[in-house]
């Protein structure tokens, strides 16, 4: 009973700073399940252990929840959680119109949901795609050295996860690597596009990475997708291994070996 007492006060702590309600739900939503999971693996290991001392154990491995409050409260700002739920909103009452415009005309489903796919598909930054991966010209400082041939999935609880182009590039700030990043989820109510804003990697050469900075943002019903920039990755790496910071399990390899253009 104490244990779970001192879970809940320590994620009520932890999570404060996050001033968006269901940002603040979802990060401790996955926090609990991390120390759950930390106190089951220790039960496992531990045959002998107690509940109540595994609960203790996991809650004391997870730090202190005043510094993670202040980690926490930089990276969820409120107005971008309204604008998300208000786009969401707003995209939920376009398809509702769609759909009934749709049946009055005796249009099929299947033909609204292709139609909807593909208006979907056109907006995932397209100039910017192309500028990143392609032939385009960039709308911001920078020279692209090469574009590598990349096909990596992995999978995060029900959702998959995948890398699927990616590309060198030199910017004012220094050499980076740009990759194409897409969340599938298997169930569409579960998705959760924050999601993405926990993932770190290290690459073969033992250095760590925040993946934190983007160049477009794109999302459906059931996916949501981010060409994501790894600030400061040397040209001598030659793998990338991709993280969750709140669930185990996530270990996407890419394969940095196979330049396809310069």
């Amino acid at each position: 009973m104490k244990t779970i007492m001192g879970m809940y006060s320590w994620l009520n702590i932890a999570t404060a700073g996050i001033r968006f309600g269901p940002d603040r739900e979802e990060v401790q939503r996955e926090l609990r399940q991390h120390i759950e999971d930390k106190a089951a693996d220790l039960m496992r290991i531990f045959p002998g252990i107690s509940e109540e001392e595994a609960g203790r154990r996991a809650l004391d491995g997870m730090g202190d929840a005043w510094e993670l409050k202040k980690e926490l409260a930089k990276v969820h700002t409120p107005w971008l959680g309204w604008l998300w739920t208000a786009s969401r909103v707003l995209l939920w009452a376009v398809l509702a119109c769609t759909l009934l415009a749709a049946l009055n005309g005796g249009m099929s489903i299947d033909s609204l949901r292709y139609r909807w796919e593909t208006t979907q598909g056109r907006r995932q930054g397209q100039a910017v795609g192309r500028a990143l991966y392609e032939d385009g010209v960039p709308s911001w400082e920078g020279e692209r050295l090469a574009v590598l041939q990349v096909d990596g999935e992995a999978r995060l609880g029900r959702a998959a996860v995948s890398v699927s182009r990616a590309a060198r590039w030199r910017e004012p700030e220094g050499d980076c690597l740009y990759l194409r990043l897409r969340l599938t989820w298997d169930r569409p109510w579960e998705a959760n596009h924050m999601a993405v804003n926990y993932l770190w990697a290290e690459d073969d050469l033992g250095n760590t990475y925040e993946l934190g900075r983007a160049r477009d943002f794109a999302g459906g019903w059931n996916w949501c997708q981010r060409d994501l920039a790894v600030d400061g990755f040397p040209r001598e790496a030659r793998e990338l291994r991709i993280h969750h910071a709140l669930r185990d399990g996530l270990d996407l390899a890419v394969d940095l070996t196979r330049e396809v253009a310069p």
